[in-house]
């Protein structure tokens, strides 16, 4: 017995780590979830994890308060379309420098990876700019359109990586059976990079729907705020002056943005994890 509790001692301290790990990272979320469940102030008195009375009227006023049906709305035609679209126009690059070969491939590459190095904060001025000349300030597009431009690089380097490690059997197969490159792209591998696709498109949903810079830069009027800018714009205006429904709101926030990585979960860990283990 003491032999094999001293084989398992290194994973049960691992699993230790890794346990109080968990506990560090969940905790500023359990405590947000906590204070927004608390009655109107008792957060002052109360730091602790359990609610004295649990008080989920708020969560009704602060929907309504904020708007928070036009808020939500913008967020995600927002974030969607930019995750449709990054995705859509990724895959197509990842495929073409993955699996096709064309003159100047690879220093095209390389230039798409020089997007890796821009920041929206470097760009905040010629991207105004192009959107007040083309009219687009105000608007969805003046956000979708900066969120897919800067996607793309990394998107399309984590992509090629997948399309590469796929089996070259696989195109000789459909090339056999007549299918084009476009139909071996669209029936053939695309569904096989199902978990990268999921792991890109969360990492770029999570990216354009927690943004708080270009919204704050490019939208004029409050019809037109994304979540995160509306959260800071309702709070300055003196609308949401408990801490309790300031964390209500944040807890809104994030709903979607949780169940979304349990809908594509398992998706996610699989593309994190390919090409961990040869085959």
């Amino acid at each position: 017995m003491s032999d094999r509790m001293h084989r398992d001692w290194p994973r049960v301290a691992l699993n230790g780590v890794l346990m109080l790990i968990c506990v560090v990272m969940l905790y500023p979320w359990l405590l947000a979830i906590a204070t927004a469940l608390k009655g109107q102030g008792e957060a002052g008195r109360n730091p602790g994890l359990i609610p004295e009375r649990i008080d989920l009227g708020k969560f009704v006023d602060v929907f309504w308060q904020v708007d928070f049906p036009r808020l939500a709305f913008n967020s995600i035609v927002i974030t969607g379309t930019t995750v449709f679209l990054v995705l859509l126009l990724a895959s197509l690059a990842a495929y073409a420098f993955a699996r096709l070969d064309f003159i100047g491939k690879e220093p095209l590459f390389l230039f798409l990876l020089l997007g890796l190095m821009l920041q929206a904060t470097a760009l905040m001025i010629p991207l105004f700019q192009v959107n007040l000349t083309l009219g687009l300030l105000n608007t969805h597009l003046a956000l979708i359109g900066p969120y897919v431009a800067l996607g793309l690089p990394f998107s399309i380097l984590i992509l090629r990586g997948f399309f590469q490690a796929l089996p070259r059997e696989l195109d000789e197969a459909a090339l056999i059976d007549g299918a084009s490159p476009f139909r071996i792209y669209r029936q053939v591998l695309l569904p096989l990079t199902r978990p990268a696709l999921a792991t890109v498109g969360i990492f770029v949903g999570l990216s354009s729907w927690n943004d708080f810079l270009l919204p704050m830069l490019m939208t004029q009027t409050t019809d037109m705020r994304t979540l995160p800018m509306g959260l800071i714009t309702f709070v300055q205006s003196g609308l949401v002056t408990e801490q309790e429904n300031k964390f209500a709101m944040i807890v809104m926030m994030t709903i979607p943005v949780v169940v979304a990585f349990l809908l594509l979960q398992r998706q996610f860990l699989a593309g994190m994890t390919a090409g961990a283990v040869k085959h």
